[in-house]
């Protein structure tokens, strides 16, 4: 069970290296994201392997996604924060990136409506449940998963003795 458990995350990280060198996102991050999602879940829903094989596309898919968006809405909340402390700002550009930022938070929702409506017939009922509180813990866990990451990345290397 185990050694299917870790060759499905090895497909898993073999395929997240392609995506994350096509959106130059950096793969330590983008795999620590999905053996994260991946654990948390099956965790989550105590399933077997046959139910873990049948929601990898489904899980994998809306990582993606969620990664897309977040990019997206960190750019977003960026230029917000830019354009909102200039004092001479243009209103409509302020407008436009408000526009921008709401369609991100819209888009994050609507991704994970679609995970869980894919997601929900390969479950029992107790199963559905856990997996929304999963993905209400996630984002939590998640950044600091990501703090931790980053703090490391950012560390200066060791001094040579």
């Amino acid at each position: 069970m185990r050694t299917c458990a870790i060759a499905l995350l090895l497909a898993l990280v073999s395929s997240a290296n392609g995506l994350a060198s096509q959106r130059q996102q950096p793969p330590k991050l983008e795999e620590s994201v999905l053996f994260f999602y991946v654990g948390e879940f099956q965790k989550a829903v105590n399933g077997n392997q046959v139910l873990l094989g049948k929601a990898l596309p489904f899980l994998k898919e809306f990582i993606q996604n969620r990664f897309e968006i977040s990019a997206r809405r960190l750019d977003t909340v960026q230029q917000l924060r830019m354009l909102s402390n200039r004092a001479n700002g243009n209103e409509e550009e302020i407008r436009r990136a408000i526009r921008e930022f709401d369609q991100a938070e819209s888009d994050i929702q609507t991704n994970q409506e679609r995970f869980l409506a894919n997601i929900d017939p390969l479950l029992n009922v107790r199963q559905q449940a856990r997996v929304r509180i999963f993905l209400r813990n996630a984002d939590r866990q998640m950044l600091q998963l990501l703090n931790s990451i980053r703090a490391a990345n950012a560390a200066p290397p060791p001094a040579e003795k």
